[in-house]
């Protein structure tokens, strides 16, 4: 599974994205509620435009079924040489088909509410048909003939309301096997009119630039509130691994700086605490080592050999134990700036150590890599697992797996291993298994883990199932 880019992790992404889908979902729900009230009082209002014009309809439809049939086309004559009329009227011997604005979403709607309400108005009628169409694509006539194409008199004036492009609508009533009475109007409403589009163009543009207005400045104002936010993650890492660290400049909103001041309090208590701390295992090397050398003179003026020695014994045994914890105090308060460790050449060296005398350490799956950390500090994290291992091993494997999060380093040995129930109680200070006599105070792996921790890793101890001991030291790159 491929990991995301860093810019879809950031919390700027994350809230502006947030921010646009809720916009977009606000913005949906908005037009859908606005489409809804809006499409019935649209339907509604061209209905009754409709209804308007076909009642003017049915009217001339009644006065022209009252006139003799010899009038008849001489009232028409008289109404096409008038011209300048909405409507264009005429009396067919068949019914003439018109293309219906099919593109439009209310026009079947609404042809079949005018055709119901003309049914119903006249009686005895057999058929209605009603088109609604273009004033270029109307025709007429028995021939049905476009309007365009009849003389000018008639299309520059017919079915004309000044300079606006309306539908056209044309009713046609059967009056009788050879008649069929013929009517057109304009329908007073734009094309637009006959459909609701769920979002206008419009509506369209002025959510994209409120939506890239709103994104702007909400990226704005999170990056300066963030601003603080990675001062407090950069000084809280580097504190991990320096102990003491710059404080940090109170900025933000009131509960950033609550945050800061209270990390900055805690720095100040740790810088604190670390130099107490030093001070104090100061005075111990110098209180307690002047009356140990003390004690030693005194020892070697006694006469008594076997008393001698055993005293001596003692005060070697309380030296070394100082030492061990003088020693452990100082390689795991860690003063060291980090820098890049290449790791292949300082585990080369440390084999070569090991193998001056006989072969014992050999390396495996060593890739040429880098580490920033304390060089030191790491330096004596190594030797002391790989002497632990030479120590009860005798023969030590070392590979190293490198990723993009850790470094691990695993040592292995060949001795008699680890009982499972004491794998962590060997991190204790001063905790030893197997033989009391083997040269060491005890504290090799409290300072290896410490040292690991301090760099955002840890070491872990596991028995090989078939033989001896696995040590994986874990340097976390994130430090």
């Amino acid at each position: 599974m491929n990991k995301l880019p860093p810019l879809f992790k950031s919390i700027t992404f994350r809230v502006g994205a947030t921010l646009l889908v809720v916009i977009i979902i606000a913005e949906l729900i908005a037009g859908a509620i606005w489409y809804h009230a809006n499409e019935e009082e649209k339907k509604e209002s061209i209905k009754q435009t409709a209804l308007s014009i076909a009642e003017g309809a049915l009217d001339t439809y009644s006065y022209f079924q009252s006139l003799p049939v010899n009038y008849r086309h001489l009232i028409l004559n008289q109404l096409r040489e008038s011209g300048g009329t909405r409507f264009f009227i005429s009396i067919n011997d068949k019914y003439i088909p018109n293309n219906t604005l099919t593109s439009f979403r209310y026009t079947p709607w609404l042809i079949q509410e005018l055709e119901q309400e003309l049914m119903s108005s006249l009686s005895g009628v057999e058929e209605i048909h009603v088109a609604l169409t273009k004033r270029e694509d109307i025709r007429v006539f028995n021939s049905a003939i476009r309007l365009n194409e009849l003389p000018e008199i008639w299309t520059k004036y017919s079915l004309v309301l000044g300079e606006l492009n309306l539908p056209i609508l044309v009713m046609q009533i059967k009056m009788s096997e050879q008649e069929w009475f013929y009517i057109a109007s304009v329908l007073p409403v734009t094309f637009s009119s006959l459909s609701t589009p769920f979002i206008e163009q419009r509506q369209f543009i002025f959510l994209g630039i409120t939506s890239v207005l709103l994104m702007l400045c909400t990226a704005w104002i999170v990056r300066k509130e963030l601003r603080p936010i990675k001062s407090l993650a950069k000084a809280a890492t580097l504190m991990g691994s320096q102990l003491v660290v710059k404080e940090i400049k109170e900025e933000g909103s009131s509960e950033m700086k609550a945050t800061v001041h209270a990390f900055n309090k805690m720095n100040r208590r740790v810088r604190s605490y670390i130099r107490d701390r030093e001070m104090l295992f100061s005075a111990i090397s110098h209180d307690l080592k002047t009356p140990l050398a003390c004690l030693k003179l005194r020892t070697e003026m006694l006469d008594d050999e076997q008393t001698r020695l055993r005293f001596e014994k003692l005060l070697n045994e309380f030296e070394l134990l100082l030492k061990g914890a003088l020693q452990c105090i100082r390689e795991t308060d860690i003063h060291e700036e980090p820098e890049t460790i290449d790791i292949a050449s300082l585990l080369v060296q440390c084999a070569d150590y090991y193998n001056r005398h006989k072969p014992t350490v050999s390396l495996e799956h060593i890739p040429d890599t880098h580490y920033v950390g304390k060089p030191v500090a790491i330096k004596r994290s190594i030797y002391n697992l790989v002497d632990n291992a030479v120590l009860y091993g005798e023969k030590v494997d070392i590979s190293v797996l490198n990723s993009a999060s850790y470094l691990v380093i695993t040592i292995r040995d060949y001795g008699p291993g680890i009982e499972n129930k004491l794998l962590e109680k060997v991190f204790e200070p001063y905790f030893r298994t197997g033989d009391q006599d083997v040269d060491g105070s005890g504290l090799g792996l409290t300072i290896s883990r410490s040292i690991a921790r301090s760099h955002g890793g840890d070491l872990i101890l596991n028995n090989h199932p078939e033989r001896g001991l696995i040590v994986e030291l874990f340097l976390s790159r994130d430090v």
